[in-house]
């Protein structure tokens, strides 16, 4: 199904513009925000779309919260260029974790465009090229809220370990951003109902 282009793009968040990287610095978790400007930069002067996802794009759009990686959604002909972009910059590839890890243990984790945000459900990641489905916060190219919010439900359907953070995820975003349930238009339509739930428990 094709994402309805209509997603709306939210300003930061009036409390969020300047205090993403202090909470990483409360949290004594900086190198991770480090990764996350060091990654932008390599991959804007290579030319590799990417767009921020997972506990690092929820930090972004206002709900502040530790994580232990950065999750980024790349388009999957980009693939080796990315690889030899990190690995060139010192980041190196674990094939066993399937992740990379820069020299003191900070890991990133790769998603790609077109596969399933949750296993068995029926939305995809979003092409990192096309500009309806990010903005830019504190200069990093991250989900639009509608998309992070639609990842985080379908994840959140797809694996039971993982259905409570996503969940509680989605919970506070929409708090933070005053969301009803009338957001749900804006949602792939396998994952309004729960959405609507989240909401209505929410303010019960």
């Amino acid at each position: 199904m094709k994402y309805n282009a209509s997603f709306p793009r939210f300003p930061e968040h009036p409390m969020v513009a300047a205090t993403t990287r202090r909470t990483f610095q409360m949290l004594e978790n900086e190198s991770l925000w480090q990764l996350a400007t060091r990654i932008d930069g390599l991959l804007t002067d290579a030319g590799i779309p990417y767009t921020v996802a997972g506990g690092v794009a929820v930090s972004l759009h206002g709900y502040r919260r530790n994580t232990v990686d950065l999750d980024l959604i790349l388009r999957s002909e980009d693939s080796d260029a990315f690889r030899t972009t990190l690995e060139t910059d010192g980041i190196e590839w674990i094939a066993d974790a399937k992740e990379f890890r820069t020299a003191d243990g900070v890991a990133v984790q790769v998603l790609i465009a077109g596969e399933s945000s949750g296993p068995g459900q029926p939305t995809v990641l979003p092409d990192p090229s096309d500009e309806r489905c990010q903005l830019r916060i504190e200069g990093l190219r991250v989900l639009s809220l509608a998309e992070l919010i639609q990842s985080k439900i379908a994840c959140g359907l797809g694996n039971l370990r993982r259905t409570h953070k996503d969940f509680a995820d989605v919970v506070e975003l929409a708090a933070i951003h005053n969301l009803d349930g009338s957001f749900a238009r804006f949602l792939h339509k396998s994952v309004r109902p729960e959405f609507r739930a989240l909401v209505r428990r929410s303010k019960s």
